[in-house]
């Protein structure tokens, strides 16, 4: 009986450890259980988590083996390719995250992210079916507009760009978007002569 207690309360021990706000007491404690646990995806994601910010490679590391654990979990799929991001490996995050989007074809943050990936890998025409779902599935979130206008400056497609900068000036919120509200302003003008002197991608006929 007293052994029993012994590994109870060693356990317990453990465990209050790994969930110690310290990250330097989680992280020890959280690598020990995962030494008794290998292949554990919560202790993984856990220890990804706790790298995230000052070690990313290692994030990246304890995230793909969650992942790979249990890859029908869209929270593990999730995080990994969400670490991907992050690190600005953008091509890699965008086919995972396109996997991830195909068997969960409602998940907001799977979206999210696809979004960002395929904006930032400079992929825009990809972007922009991404943040109209974005938009279609939260109406609140005006900054897609700003992404959906910049998608199509990019692409050169003037009008549509426009079109969305305007309505995106007409929702946003001066507290939370001021940046990108002062990035359009300063777009506008030329833009707009850009338009009247029919510059931008031709239509194909």
């Amino acid at each position: 009986a007293d052994l029993v207690d012994v590994a109870e309360r060693l356990q317990h021990e453990e465990i209050d450890a790994a969930n110690s706000p310290d990250p330097e007491v989680s992280r020890k404690a959280l690598e020990k259980l995962l030494e008794k646990n290998p292949l554990n995806a919560m202790l993984l994601s856990r220890l990804g988590a706790s790298y995230r910010t000052d070690n990313p490679a290692r994030s990246l590391e304890y995230y793909r083996q969650a992942a790979q654990i249990k890859p029908d979990s869209a929270e593990y799929a999730l995080r990994y390719p969400a670490a991907l991001v992050q690190a600005r490996r953008f091509a890699e995050a965008g086919a995972i995250l396109r996997q991830v989007v195909k068997r969960n074809p409602d998940n907001y943050v799977a979206h999210a992210n696809l979004a960002t990936a395929l904006y930032e890998g400079k992929q825009y025409s990809e972007a922009l079916p991404e943040y109209e779902w974005i938009l279609a599935a939260k109406p609140d979130a005006v900054v897609a507009y700003y992404f959906i206008a910049t998608a199509h400056d990019y692409l050169g497609e003037y009008p549509e760009a426009l079109a969305s900068y305007e309505k995106f000036l007409s929702l946003a919120d001066a507290k939370t978007n001021q940046l990108e509200i002062d990035k359009v302003k300063l777009r506008l003008p030329s833009l707009q002569r850009q338009i009247k002197l029919g510059q931008g991608a031709k239509r194909k006929p």
